[in-house]
């Protein structure tokens, strides 16, 4: 009988104790991303630097093509900084996903190469 109480009182705490430490309560439509008692951010957004873009021709050409992603949300570009800002779906693309859609667009981003090999449209760069 001691054992029955023994484990009902550590699963007890075991549960109480395996939350994120973030007791503000949340949306399920913003936040549906749900893990073993914790909610993670379903949009969030990452920061690309790509050096090759100088024009609003370039970045227009990515932003298009970064749309076709599923899971993209939306975008943001800074020309001063040649940094594109890109909100996705965290349960749906990943920021490895975006670079590797970005490098083989034919422009380098971050630490990643571009690949040699891309057909870049007449007069986008």
């Amino acid at each position: 009988m001691k054992h029955i109480y023994f484990t009902a009182l550590n699963l007890m705490l075991l549960l109480s104790l395996s939350g994120c430490g973030n007791s503000k309560k949340r949306d399920p439509q913003d936040s549906p991303a749900f893990m073993a008692g914790c909610y993670r951010e379903e949009v969030v957004s990452s920061d690309y630097h790509i050096p090759d873009m100088t024009t609003p021709r370039i970045s227009g050409y990515i932003q298009n093509i970064l749309k076709t992603l599923p899971g993209y949300v939306d975008c943001a570009c800074d020309m001063t900084t040649q940094t594109l800002k890109v909100s996705y779906q965290s349960s749906v693309l990943r920021k490895m996903n975006i670079e590797e859609t970005i490098a083989y667009s034919g422009f380098a981003v971050n630490d990643r190469p571009a690949n040699p090999n891309a057909q870049i449209p007449e007069g986008v760069k």
